[in-house]
C-alpha cells in the first residue's frame, strides 16, 4: 500500500526547454565577456560545474559562474559575473514552466498521500523558479523537500530516499517515486525498494515501472490503484 509519493523535480514537477536555455544563455555570456563562445564547449563545462553545485560544493550562483569561466579559460570581473548571474535568472522564465494542472493535481494528492520532493538539483534555482516565476512557495505543497545541494549527496546514493522514508516512518515498499527518467528515476528507485511511477512523456518502450503516466495530472487517474499497490 502506497502512503507517500516522492517526486523528482526537473522535468517532472517543472518543465524545461533545455535547447532554449543554451540558445539564450550563451549569447548573454559572450556579449558580457566580449568573447566568442563555443556553445558545445560551454554546455559541457556548464554540466561539469553543475555537478559540484548540485552536490553543495558550490554555495552560490556567483561561485558557480566564477568557476565555470575559470574552467573555460575566460577572464571575468566581479561586475561581469554579477551581471550574468542576474541575466541567467531573468531568462529562466523563458525556458521553464509548470506542468498542466499542477496545483490541482498536488492539492488532490495531498488528501491521500504524504508528498515529498527528492531532487538531485540546485535548491536556489528551484526556489527561485517557483517563487519568482510561478508566483508561489512550492514547499507549501509538500511535507518535505530534499535537494542534493542542501543535503550534500545525490539521489543516486539512496540517502535522500532514506531521509524521506524516515520522515514519513515508512518502509520503501510503502512509498512510490515519480520521475521522468527511466534509468535515473525508475530503475534507481526500484534499486532501493520503492514502487515507481514513470512519467513517460517521450512515449519510450514500456519497462519495469509499477505505473506509467504521460502527464503529471494523470496521477489522479491512478491514485486509487496506488493506494492499493
Amino acid at each position: 500500500m502506497v502512503n507517500a509519493l516522492f517526486f523528482d523535480l526537473t522535468d517532472t514537477l517543472q518543465e524545461f526547454d533545455w535547447s532554449k536555455q543554451w540558445k539564450l544563455l550563451v549569447p548573454i555570456v559572450g556579449k558580457e565577456l566580449k568573447h566568442d563562445i563555443d556553445g558545445e564547449v560551454f554546455r559541457q563545462k556548464y554540466q561539469q560545474v553543475y555537478e559540484s553545485y548540485r552536490l553543495g560544493w558550490i554555495s552560490s550562483d556567483f561561485e558557480f559562474f566564477d568557476l565555470l569561466f575559470k574552467q573555460l579559460g575566460l577572464n571575468a570581473s566581479k561586475r561581469q559575473i554579477l551581471n550574468i548571474v542576474k541575466k541567467h535568472l531573468e531568462i529562466r522564465k523563458d525556458f521553464t514552466w509548470l506542468p498542466k494542472d499542477y496545483k490541482k493535481t498536488l492539492q488532490a494528492l495531498r488528501k491521500d498521500f504524504g508528498l515529498a520532493v527528492v531532487s538531485s538539483g540546485v535548491a536556489p534555482w528551484g526556489y527561485y523558479d517557483f517563487k519568482r516565476i510561478f508566483g508561489f512557495d512550492f514547499k507549501k505543497d509538500f511535507d518535505l523537500v530534499l535537494f542534493s545541494s542542501e543535503q550534500g549527496f545525490l539521489k543516486e546514493s539512496g540517502k535522500l530516499f532514506e531521509l524521506a522514508l524516515k520522515k514519513f516512518k515508512l518502509k520503501p515498499r510503502d512509498a512510490a517515486f515519480v520521475g521522468n527518467s527511466y534509468n535515473d528515476d525508475v530503475l534507481l528507485a526500484k534499486k532501493f525498494g520503492l514502487k515507481t511511477v514513470f512519467l513517460n512523456k517521450k512515449r519510450e518502450p514500456k519497462g519495469k515501472s509499477d505505473f506509467e503516466i504521460s502527464e503529471l495530472c494523470e496521477l489522479l487517474k491512478i491514485s486509487e490503484a496506488l493506494k492499493k499497490a
